[in-house]
């Protein structure tokens, strides 16, 4: 038997259903920690910046891929991140706690590149 289809799963309130069921409806955005930054220097350091934070221990909770990208949520350092990443846009959702960490690790990673 199936679980039953949440509405908030598809077109227009996608993909709230998946930031609902982990408890990501009011978090934060990584872009709002790096204003300065791109939507392209965002993409490029965010790895580096998970990494960074070190012993992250990410596994992913859930995802929705189509061929030109899709978002995953992610747990890392215990706590819940939505990364929503495909040809259009480039975005990191999660808790404050988690964001402050990896901004600081992203910013201080570029200062060192430069």
């Amino acid at each position: 038997m199936s679980d039953p289809v949440d509405p908030e799963d598809h077109y227009p309130l996608y993909p709230r259903g998946m930031l609902r069921r982990h408890g990501l409806l009011d978090a934060h955005d990584l872009a709002d920690y790096l204003p300065d930054w791109s939507e392209t220097q965002l993409r490029e350091d965010f790895k580096r910046g998970l990494d960074a934070i070190g012993d992250s221990a990410e596994f992913v909770l859930e995802q929705n891929l189509g061929l030109d990208g899709g978002e995953t949520v992610l747990r890392v350092h215990g706590l819940p991140l939505l990364l929503s990443d495909d040809i259009w846009n480039f975005q990191v959702l999660a808790p404050p706690e988690l964001l402050r960490p990896l901004a600081e690790a992203m910013r201080a990673l570029r200062k060192r590149r430069s």
